[in-house]
């Protein structure tokens, strides 16, 4: 350890040390007046003598020098110069990428994770880019949000959210897995989402999610739905569990809605004679009837001597 340096004291200071030491006058005041003297120095000149006390030769050299290098190191990686060689010197003081810890995954695998970080051999850190390591990972389909975090010195961290299934889209022969916004997240639709809800028809993955909101007024009515056909980009056909289609209009869903549930409050729609409700039109509502069970109420209408109009009788 090497010995506090000593400041330079004024004439005045040195003169009344001197008179203390002789024992002439002795000031009993004298110490404490050298210590306020010592106080008023600035803070940098205080902090100094300890400094050059306590560290070890030559440290602050080896800090200019550091800081220099990472400057340069860190200029260098910004311009996008030598990518390769920047990879190699900070893996080698220690910032290599060893580890990825994944977690909020469930149906993307971790390959497709790690494929989308690009990482090598020789991935740094330092030189990761997380910004577009996030946009990569979004840009897989099941994922509907990626967070990504640097843990120096050498591992990274992986936060994602996946997509939540809605419904299964069909068009023609291609079935799709899709989210409530209309976005496909899968051409391959695994077994355990085969109970959701299906709309049919082009155009009817972004309607689906505004249709199905208003349904969600009527549940007994949708519990009863098995899929949905989107008919001319138009308008709305439910297909019911039991076979029953409903033909609704172009416009005032919920009013064509609040008429299927008037009809069905004796269980009409359950009956297995009946075949289609068109409320297309505004005024009136069209029932259409089985083979045999329109027949039969032709049949009945004769013995009450109705008369029955020509395309009743056909």
């Amino acid at each position: 350890m090497r010995p506090l340096k000593a400041h330079k004291l004024s004439e005045q200071q040195r003169a009344m040390a001197a008179m203390g030491k002789e024992g002439q006058s002795a000031d009993p005041l004298l110490p404490r007046a050298v210590a306020y003297e010592q106080r008023r120095l600035p803070l940098y000149k205080r902090i100094i003598p300890l400094a050059e006390a306590w560290l070890p030769r030559g440290i602050g050299w080896g800090m200019s020098v550091g800081f220099l290098g990472l400057t340069c190191l860190y200029g260098a990686m910004i311009g996008g110069s030598n990518q390769t060689a920047l990879e190699r010197v900070s893996s080698v003081i220690g910032l290599k990428v060893e580890s990825v810890l994944i977690s909020g995954q469930k149906e993307v695998s971790e390959a497709e994770i790690l494929n989308a970080l690009s990482l090598n051999s020789e991935s740094s850190l330092l030189t990761f880019d997380a910004y577009a390591a996030r946009k990569n990972l979004e840009q897989i389909s099941w994922i509907a949000e990626a967070k990504v975090q640097k843990l120096y010195p050498n591992k990274l961290q992986i936060v994602v959210e996946e997509q939540k299934p809605f419904a299964l889209w069909q068009r023609g022969q291609y079935v799709s897995l899709i989210a409530y916004d209309g976005s496909v997240i899968s051409d391959r639709v695994e077994p355990a989402f085969k109970a959701l809800p299906l709309v049919v028809g082009h155009g009817a993955q972004r309607q689906a999610s505004l249709l199905f909101e208003l349904l969600s007024h009527y549940p007994s009515l949708a519990r009863k739905i098995r899929a949905v056909a989107y008919v001319g980009e138009r308008r709305w056909d439910l297909y019911l569990k039991n076979g029953v289609f409903i033909k609704l209009p172009e416009y005032d869903l919920q009013d064509a809605l609040d008429k299927v549930m008037a009809f069905d409050e004796e269980g009409n729609l359950s009956r297995k004679d009946i075949i289609s409700v068109d409320l297309r039109l505004k005024d009136r509502t069209f029932v259409r009837m089985g083979k045999d069970a329109a027949e039969k109420r032709r049949a009945v209408l004769r013995d009450l001597g109705a008369k029955l109009p020509k395309e009743v009788e056909a």
